[in-house]
């Protein structure tokens, strides 16, 4: 797992082609001119952004995620979200079965504040609880960059 902020993306650019077509991507992209849900192809399946504009919820009504094909790259534009995370060694509950890149568990876990400029990047082994509201549940909008593996 990474985060940091969007100003230090080049520091990231190592770990490949793609996550650097990704970071510079968001550095460029103005989320005004996003729709909320539209898709923008980078490089079609193997790279592509989304913007969502939701509200976080309490951490009760949130569940860890992985993935198995994509890592993740969130970028926080408006709003301030906690971030669940659990340690790879933590006992895990299954809550779902795999479906297209996307597998829900529980388990005990932390929660990081991640405020707007902050980016994250999570890898498949990464169980991580997007949208967690740090307080009352309230709005955001995020941009998710899916950076193919494989």
């Amino acid at each position: 797992m990474v985060i940091d902020k969007l100003q230090n993306a080049s520091l990231y650019y190592g770990l490949g082609r793609r996550f650097q077509q990704a970071l510079e991507w968001l550095a460029a992209a103005d989320p005004d001119t996003l729709t909320p849900g539209q898709r923008v192809d980078i490089e079609g399946d193997n790279l592509y952004a989304t913007r969502f504009d939701v509200d976080t919820k309490l951490p009760a009504q949130c569940k860890l995620e992985c993935h198995r094909d994509y890592a993740d790259i969130q970028y926080v534009v408006s709003g301030t979200e906690g971030m669940g995370y659990s340690l790879p060694d933590a006992p895990l509950t299954q809550l779902s079965e795999y479906t297209p890149d996307i597998q829900f568990f529980t388990t005990d876990w932390d929660t990081l504040t991640i405020r707007p400029g902050t980016f994250y990047i999570v890898w498949p082994q990464d169980l991580h609880a997007p949208r967690v509201a740090l307080t009352a549940p309230g709005p955001i909008t995020v941009i998710v960059a899916k950076v193919k593996l494989s």
